[in-house]
């Protein structure tokens, strides 16, 4: 849990030489537990290869709920096909008791980021969210089990635009994620707040933070962290060079590329038709095919990135994406501009595009904010505070009721105002964004 993993491999390995001395007939079972303690420990030094070798031959049985979720984890990290994946075998309506609440957190946010790539931002979210309000009330707002589902809650947020959200959900854990987060979740945070800083502005700290991050891969033999790191430090490099390049033109040629017209649309409209459906896209695939348009705008290939820019509009629209745009470079958002202007009225399947592409064009306009602070809430009461608190830690209405000796319509009422005071819909963001303004 503390992700101390010498001390948590040196204990494995006298286990491993005591296991021997352990009687036939009980071997088999502690031989299981083992193995997945060893896979934990694998999994946590991001060698994820070394893990799946140990659990792949392994007879599993429907206790050995940790060593499964290794096993979904890693070979969705491979890129296995769902069906050929390991099987869920956690029992989600059995209340997780002493260990078993640590497999039920990883459990949920394997399940999330599974959800996530496969661009079920909703079901990822609520995912995330039960475990983060499991971590909290098990271990504490911000310990170490809080980090995953946190950063997997904040990469929901960020994609859907909700920056300060974000922010608020990983800065109070920074220090926590980089001392004992899984490499996964060490990947995710620095990206999301190098990204975050970048978006508001701060590009020497957002370099700065990929820089950190990649010094922590190089210290820790993380080779995917720091393959991450290296390839989001050169992009933004490339987003910088892009926006100098664009303050030395003049605005009016810069008119002038905006209302430039397009090619035709019948490849990007017969692409969508002969094969393409949303319902089999990951996430994954939607960045590399914006990465991939990006690249070709920035090549004058105005057809095929159009081409691309579409098909990946048409998902993005009914999925809810809007910060992978943003993402995949700035030509990409420069592309958008003049694809905005001509796009035929004519067509309604492609004008129906035209609110979506503005609301991508408003959200990305770099910010001059400092931080999430800035923002401005009404403060709460201390019956609110103390409510709130309660929230965190995953308390029902129920139980906060019971604890205090009120009913549970007047804890309604409470949290309706928390909710209208912080400008919230649910309770992880009504947390996030007090816990971001100091109300916590």
């Amino acid at each position: 849990m503390s992700m101390q993993l010498p001390e948590a491999s040196r204990a494995a390995t006298l286990a491993r030489r005591l296991l021997g001395r352990v009687r036939q007939s009980q071997r088999a079972r502690y031989e299981r537990a083992l193995r997945a303690l060893e896979a934990s420990i694998l999994v946590g030094q991001d060698d994820l290869a070394g893990a799946r070798h140990l659990l792949i031959n392994l007879d599993l049985q429907a206790d050995d709920t940790l060593a499964a979720t290794i096993l979904r984890y890693v070979e969705w990290r491979h890129g296995e096909r769902e069906e050929t994946c390991a099987p869920d075998t956690a029992d989600y309506l059995v209340a997780p008791i002493g260990a078993r609440a640590v497999c039920r957190i990883l459990s949920l946010c394997v399940s999330a980021a599974i959800a996530f790539d496969r661009l079920r931002f909703a079901v990822s979210a609520n995912l995330a969210t039960e475990a983060l309000q499991l971590a909290r009330d098990r271990y504490g707002n911000n310990s170490p089990m809080t980090t995953f589902p946190a950063a997997l809650l904040a990469q929901v947020a960020y994609e859907q635009g909700r920056l300060d959200e974000a922010e608020a959900l990983l800065r109070p854990r920074v220090a926590v994620i980089r001392t004992c987060g899984l490499p996964e979740c060490v990947a995710r945070t620095s990206v999301l707040l190098a990204r975050l800083a970048f978006h508001r502005g701060r590009a020497r700290a957002a370099l700065a933070l990929l820089r950190d991050a990649e010094a922590l891969g190089h210290t820790r033999r993380w080779g995917r962290l720091i393959s991450i790191t290296s390839t989001e430090y050169t992009r933004t490099l490339q987003a910088l060079r892009f926006d100098q390049q664009q303050r030395t033109e003049s605005q009016a040629a810069a008119r002038k590329r905006a209302v430039f017209p397009l090619p035709s649309y019948h490849h990007a409209r017969s692409g969508m038709e002969n094969g393409s459906c949303d319902a089999a896209m990951r996430f994954s695939t939607v960045e590399n095919s914006l990465r991939r348009a990006c690249a070709a705008a920035s090549a004058e290939s105005v057809e095929d990135s159009c081409e691309l820019l579409v098909t990946c509009l048409r998902i993005g629209a009914a999925r809810g994406l809007c910060m992978a745009f943003a993402d995949a470079g700035r030509p990409l958002l420069a592309l958008l501009e003049r694809l905005y202007y001509a796009l035929p009225t004519d067509n309604p399947e492609l004008a129906d595009l035209r609110p979506y592409i503005a609301m991508l064009l408003r959200s990305t306009i770099p910010s001059t904010r400092e931080d999430s602070s800035s923002v401005t809430y009404r403060s709460l009461s201390s019956r609110e505070t103390g409510i709130l608190q309660m929230i965190a830690l995953g308390m029902s209405n129920k139980r906060i009721a019971q604890s205090l000796g009120i009913t549970p319509e007047t804890v309604k009422s409470h949290a309706k105002s928390i909710f209208v005071k912080l400008a919230s819909h649910t309770r992880a963001q009504a947390v996030a964004r007090a816990e971001a303004v100091g109300f916590l």
